[in-house]
């Protein structure tokens, strides 16, 4: 019955939808579910029959920051993008209660985005989903929750955290080895030298919430060093610019929404370790990280890699990417989406 809801209501809102040409797709649509009214903002080439469902990073991020950049290009000439808001998040509204803010909840938001893109473009469209940083937990627990993996045609995970226990055990470890590999280099031994002297004095038995901030705030930190000295690749400015004033996303609702979310959802997330929960995932899978992540080490990548059931699965480490290689190598990374794409769609 949930899911007769939300088809009807989809074809309320199709209906009043004019003609357009599907190989140039530019609109948005409204899933409701549970008290939530996300939108899904559909760019690019519906005839291909192949959506890229982008499931985006946080708690807190929106759909459409991921469509900056050259890396979403080339994907929108050949398939459809379904740049998703998630429940409390982006442009995101709804009347609901502190309770239905859960990663189980926005499993089933997820599922339901899934069911109204069927509805509309037809069953036969294969979704894949890719699901960046928190997208990759929440994409995780998609997977592995009943049979909804096989809603989907393939799962992509670039730098997911799928297990925040493992992650930042394995941060203060690559914090490590990275500061005695760039002191060895002379690279900024100084700011190195801190790193070294800070990240050693951590107890990876007993790692506090505020150790885990400090790990989040200095990983974006090191990043900014490893650019600097060439060690790491900069992005390119162009491609498709979304204007965050007078575009759909109103910076400052996006911004204060985003945090409260990420407030409800903080206690949960920090304790997802989903690790042990991979082998149910069977469907194909493509893991893309970077190298020098230290929000969510490369460890977890091959993490995913070594414990997935799956028979059709490839891990990319990207040589010099940090927590976004769809930036930071965006050539390699969209050619790498695309073949996985035509492989398995």
């Amino acid at each position: 019955m949930k899911y007769l809801y939300i088809l009807l209501i989809a074809f309320v809102l199709f209906s009043c939808e004019k003609e357009q040409d599907l190989g140039k797709l530019n609109e948005t649509i409204y899933v409701r579910n549970d008290g939530a009214d996300m939108p899904v903002y559909m760019r690019g080439n519906m005839n291909s029959k192949v959506v890229v469902l982008i499931v985006h990073g946080g708690p807190g991020g929106n759909g459409l920051e991921y469509r900056d950049g050259f890396w979403t290009v080339d994907l929108e000439e050949k398939y459809a993008m379904a740049y998703w808001d998630q429940r409390g998040q982006g442009m995101s509204q709804g009347h609901y209660s502190k309770s239905d803010v859960t990663v189980a909840k926005m499993v089933e938001d997820m599922d339901a985005v899934i069911e109204v893109l069927k509805a509309k473009y037809g069953n036969d469209v294969g979704v894949f989903a890719l699901g960046h940083s928190w997208g990759g937990t929440l994409t995780a627990k998609y997977m592995t929750t009943g049979n909804l993996q096989h809603n989907l045609k393939g799962w992509i995970e670039s730098n997911g955290a799928h297990d925040n226990l493992k992650n930042y055990i394995e941060a203060t470890k690559m914090f490590v080895n990275v500061a005695n590999e760039q002191i060895a280099l002379e690279n900024n031994i100084d700011n190195w030298e801190s790193i070294l002297d800070w990240v050693t004095a951590i107890d990876t038995n007993n790692i506090t919430y505020d150790q885990t901030v400090e790990l989040n705030e200095n990983a974006f930190e090191v990043e900014d060093w490893l650019l600097e000295d060439e060690v790491m690749q900069w992005g390119e400015a162009g491609g498709n610019e979304t204007s965050m004033f007078h575009g759909p996303i109103n910076p400052l609702t996006s911004f204060l929404i985003g945090s409260m979310t990420n407030g409800m959802l903080e206690e949960e997330v920090e304790a997802t370790t989903l690790t042990n929960e991979l082998y149910k995932i069977t469907i194909p899978v493509l893991a893309l990280w970077g190298k020098y992540d230290f929000v969510v080490p490369p460890t977890l990548g091959y993490d995913t890699y070594n414990n997935i059931s799956s028979t059709t699965k490839k891990l990319v480490i990207f040589e010099k990417s940090g927590h976004s290689p769809m930036n930071n190598e965006w050539r390699k990374f969209t050619d790498e989406v695309m073949l996985f794409i035509d492989a398995n769609k």
